[in-house]
């Protein structure tokens, strides 16, 4: 009796076990880590899972010094990283590794046509090496954190209706702003390393472990996600630790 008592346990555990992790693991839209074994020529697998790979154009190149193994290089001409997809205009986290001495940049952004043609949005851009973002309808703001000092920084911003925006550099929120969604709903693609809204378009330096996220993440979710994007081991491990109340 105690051995069938005990084997309910298990199987129960187990159940509720893979039912939580793949409803834990749901958020994550797309996962990018950039190291060998997801690049092949110029394609760049997704390790979320979904399917969204993302393509490396002109003047981006991977290279081995990462904040994690390999990242991406970004010439500051031209060069970005392209995922051809449509994303979520709320409740939303957007989040990546950044090393840059560029006092003026873009990051990130999520548009219509190539380099913005037909509307851009949700931007992440450095302006007198200071951070800043961009929600439409919602005005550019920035932040008083300057990330343009060649080491490395991780960025988020998480969105959240009837909150607003919430912006975090390492780990520490640093701004906050209240337009609480995005109202471009006719985005066709994410470009990273690249934003409108920049004075120089285009990043010189280094990007790693980019995501984004269909839900609005918390300060302790965001510790969990600086971590190494990996299929398995970090990333199964982190993405099922995050809640499931989205």
């Amino acid at each position: 009796m105690k051995s069938l008592f005990v084997g309910l346990l298990v199987v129960c555990f187990m159940t509720t076990l893979t039912v939580a992790s793949v409803a834990e693991v749901k958020p994550l839209v797309f996962g990018l880590s950039f190291n060998k074994g997801f690049v092949s020529g110029t394609t760049v697998t997704d390790q979320s899972g979904r399917g969204n790979n993302a393509t490396l154009n002109k003047g981006a190149k991977v290279v081995p010094n990462g904040k994690y193994g390999d990242a991406v290089e970004f010439n500051g001409v031209d060069g970005y990283v392209e995922v051809v997809m449509d994303v979520p205009e709320k409740n939303f986290t957007m989040a990546l590794w950044i090393k840059t001495d560029s006092p003026d940049a873009g990051v990130y952004s999520v548009l219509d046509g190539a380099a913005g043609a037909g509307g851009h949005d949700r931007h992440f851009y450095i302006q007198g090496g200071n951070i800043c973002f961009r929600v439409w309808q919602g005005v550019g703001w920035c932040t008083t954190t300057k990330i343009s000092d060649g080491q490395w920084h991780h960025l988020a911003l998480s969105v959240e209706s009837g909150k607003g925006q919430t912006a975090y550099v390492d780990g520490k929120q640093v701004g906050t702003n209240a337009y609480d969604h995005s109202d471009f709903d006719w985005q066709k693609r994410v470009w990273i390393g690249f934003s409108n809204d920049a004075k120089n378009q285009y990043l010189k330096g280094l990007i790693d472990e980019v995501v984004y996220h269909s839900a609005p993440l918390k300060a302790e979710e965001l510790a969990g996600i600086m971590v190494a994007v990996e299929p398995t081991g970090k990333l199964t491990t982190t993405w099922s630790s995050i809640k499931a109340n989205y």
